[in-house]
């Protein structure tokens, strides 16, 4: 078994990574003469399931890049039917991994074409705290200029930064933050050019002073200035003030 799945997840690699290179090597195809641009937007396009390759003679690979678009589809479909947002969260968290190593492979060459289901497997895994995942999907989608499919309304920096900081603020009471400081450092990079409302970008400087008060006192209180400037109202007045009275 452990043999069958590491031949499988190899192939959903090789095959994505296969194709963002044969888009990477198509003028046609890049973002300049496609003409995306950060803030644009543009009709969506999920990647044909007839574009797949058909390479499961062996039976090793049951499932090929067209077979994983189909899986997607009748997953977020089933998800949709489902009203409990815990319940959905845990079905999510069963179905991830299935789908991490296509991640792997489509990001790994570092230029293509809009995929909503790509940009939708970031929400999930923030869903499911998979933060390294999120953050290197986040960071792909912003390179290529990707959009949010429908019913998002929002752009990829906004759904992405507000949803990391939501999820790392619903766990700092019973989860040491610190592990994620330089991930939260990585978000920051990644959006300080991409436009987005004050309150939400406030909510990732917060968690990134959060991250960094036991360690670095010193830049969780810049941190926490930058949150408090940006939204006075983004809720660590308390946090700031202990740290600036533990330093004096």
């Amino acid at each position: 078994m452990m043999k069958s799945n590491s031949l499988r997840d190899h192939f959903i690699r090789t095959t994505a990574a296969k194709k963002a290179k044969a888009a990477n090597n198509d003028p046609r195809l890049s973002a300049q003469v496609l003409g995306r641009r950060t803030g644009t937007t543009m009709v969506s396009q999920s990647t044909p399931i007839s574009d797949a390759p058909s390479e499961t003679d062996s039976g090793t690979a049951p499932e090929n890049v067209g077979g994983i678009a189909l899986k997607f589809w009748n997953d977020d479909q089933n998800l949709s039917g489902i009203q409990s947002i815990s319940h959905k969260k845990e079905l999510k968290a069963d179905l991830l991994p299935g789908y991490l190593p296509w991640i792997e492979g489509t990001i790994a060459e570092g230029v293509g074409d809009q995929d909503d289901m790509l940009v939708k497997l970031m929400v999930w895994c923030l869903d499911t705290h998979e933060f390294k995942t999120a953050t290197d999907i986040a960071e792909y989608a912003l390179l290529n200029d990707f959009v949010m499919p429908e019913p998002f309304t929002r752009d990829v920096a906004t759904v992405f930064v507000e949803q990391l900081s939501d999820e790392l603020l619903s766990i700092r009471k019973d989860t040491d933050t610190a592990v994620y400081a330089d991930l939260i450092q990585r978000a920051i990079d990644s959006t300080t050019s991409q436009d987005m409302p004050d309150q939400v970008r406030a909510k990732l400087y917060r968690v990134l002073g959060d991250s960094l008060k036991d360690a670095k006192p010193d830049e969780a209180i810049t941190a926490y200035e930058i949150a408090i400037k940006l939204d006075d109202k983004v809720g660590c007045k308390k946090d700031l003030a202990q740290l600036t009275k533990a330093g004096e």
